[in-house]
């Protein structure tokens, strides 16, 4: 079995999506030429950045604005800044619809619009006018790069996986070189196609590059091992990271979760023993876990304590769930009142009868033949039994104890149209019809 709960639930990268400040520093970076409106050279200036990407295989284009231009884009820059994208959004699309803009201000002005349609919550716009400002290919190298990685930002939150991986692979063949973050991104949306060693390598490749990765990337790789059924890799990584903090309860969780699904019950257990022992174990789903897991373990006594535990510092609520797990475990541990008394709770909320029917077992074996009854009239009443047959047998046996001899002869005989019980049934029939005592049968171990 897979556990979703924590593996699907790796860290999913979100659009970071630049400020509009931070595209309009982009303006002037690189050299560009100002002209007049009659396109002459106006002012001719030079800024020299350092160069982030020295093995790009773009060249740097010949960045040209007019000053109007220039003037309206940083005008609807600090709008977007201000959260007034209504106010912007003229602006910007008169500079797309201009003829007389370049395509430099154009491009510019496609990724303002994008970042508007964004905090419009419109991806998809917002992913169309990046795209427009990449094909445009006006963009200073610095931009046009941040640009395609927005892209694929985008595409990621959109769960566009394949689509993202193209972007990204179109980002590396530009820039010349992968960098940590790109290739985290890239290994998040390997996992999310379920390319779960494409996932592991990049993800690995991406963590060598960086001196403290965050967390969420070894989250994905953690799940792309478990995913593969690497459980020994998966628990190293998780153990690497208890080692930085030992008493983080959610990676404590995870490295027992990797064990159970190892089908190493002990060591999870081990796991979360200790953290109980270092006051970690604080919740329903904690003692929930612990107490399944001592279960596994065939520690069914130390898994009834622990629910007896949670149950009387009320972090465990009494519900159905708790109390079936408790009557199973007593009941698999060999201490009848506990599991009658879990069960007896359990029974006004169960579905079908298969919890009274238990009840009904435990009840007969205790030498309480009219309370078995009752609880085998229940079980049969509410349905969906596993053991049908099997509730007709016992509650005939618990009325021949009370003297019901027609009842006891009824249920018999409905207990022999089933093929699990079909032989016993004839076999009390016959007896029964002879005069003969009936015995009590000897109990056998139920589970739940």
């Amino acid at each position: 079995m897979k556990f979703p709960s924590f593996v699907r639930a790796a860290v999913c990268a979100l659009a970071l999506v630049l400020s509009a400040g931070a595209f309009a520093q982009g303006m002037g970076g690189g050299s560009y030429t100002s002209t007049d409106s009659k396109g002459k050279d106006k002012s001719s200036r030079s800024k020299k950045d350092e160069n982030k990407y020295p093995n790009a295989t773009r060249k740097e284009p010949k960045l040209e604005m007019s000053s109007g231009d220039q003037r309206d884009l940083n005008k609807a820059a600090d709008l977007i800044n201000d959260g007034k994208n209504d106010a912007a959004q003229p602006i910007v699309q008169k500079v797309i619809a201009s003829e007389r803009s370049s395509k430099y201000a154009q491009a510019f002005a496609h990724t303002l619009l994008a970042q508007i349609y964004y905090e419009q919550d419109k991806s998809a716009d917002a992913i169309a006018e990046y795209k427009k400002a990449v094909e445009m290919d006006a963009l200073p190298n610095d931009a046009q790069f941040q640009t395609i990685y927005q892209i694929a930002q985008l595409q990621v939150q959109d769960e566009q996986y394949a689509e993202a991986l193209a972007t990204l692979d179109q980002w590396e063949k530009l820039t010349g070189a992968p960098t940590g973050d790109e290739l985290a991104l890239k290994a998040n949306a390997y996992y999310r196609t379920d390319k779960f060693q494409e996932a592991i390598d990049t993800m690995k490749k991406a963590m060598s590059m960086n001196d403290n990765p965050p967390d969420s990337w070894s989250q994905i790789l953690m799940a792309s091992y478990f995913e593969l059924d690497q459980y020994d890799q998966a628990a190293a990584l998780v153990q690497q990271q208890l080692q930085k903090n030992p008493t983080d309860k959610k990676l404590l969780n995870q490295l027992a979760t990797i064990y159970i699904q190892a089908d190493k019950p002990q060591q999870a257990l081990d796991v979360l023993a200790r953290a109980k022992s270092q006051g970690l174990i604080t919740t329903s789903d904690d003692y929930m876990q612990l107490a399944k897991l001592y279960a596994a373990a065939d520690k069914y006594k130390e898994a009834s304590a622990t629910l007896k535990e949670g149950l009387d510092k009320g972090i465990l609520k009494p519900s159905f769930e708790v109390y079936k797990l408790q009557g199973d475990v007593c009941t698999q541990g060999e201490d009848d009142a506990c599991a009658i008394e879990a069960y007896s709770k359990a029974s006004p909320e169960a579905k079908d009868g298969n919890i009274d029917y238990q009840l009904g077992y435990l009840l007969f074996y205790s030498d309480r033949s009219k309370d078995a009854a009752e609880a085998l009239t229940r079980a049969i009443s509410k349905g969906g039994l596993r053991q049908e047959g099997e509730a007709y047998l016992l509650r005939g046996d618990a009325e021949n104890d009370l003297n019901q001899t027609a009842a006891a002869t009824a249920d018999w005989q409905k207990a022999s149209g089933y093929p699990s019980t079909k032989t016993m049934a004839e076999q009390r029939l016959k007896a029964a019809k002879g005069g003969v005592k009936i015995k009590r049968a000897s109990k056998k171990p139920k589970s739940g």
